[in-house]
């Protein structure tokens, strides 16, 4: 899985996983959210970053309550793509 598609299908699968997504979502949306995550974890955004935009992204844009989710959704993906 070491091409950039195959790495935001992962993420993606991760986030289906994590969140119980609006039936609404768009997936053209949930794709740049999964790339946007993949490019700041290429980049070595820190944690704590990653852990506030994925925040945000849940609770701003896709309209969820706020839960602990996206931490696991971040550690698993940081994980992912470490393995690569």
């Amino acid at each position: 899985m070491t091409d950039k598609r195959g790495l935001i299908g992962g993420i993606l699968a991760i986030m289906r996983s994590c969140w119980d997504l609006p039936a609404d979502c768009n997936e053209g949306e949930l794709f740049a959210y999964a790339e946007m995550l993949l490019n700041r974890i290429e980049t070595g955004v820190g944690r704590e970053a990653l852990y506030s935009y994925l925040a945000n992204v849940q609770v701003d844009n896709l309209e969820m309550p706020p839960s602990d989710a996206y931490r696991e959704i971040v550690d698993r993906s940081v994980a992912l793509v470490k393995n690569e």
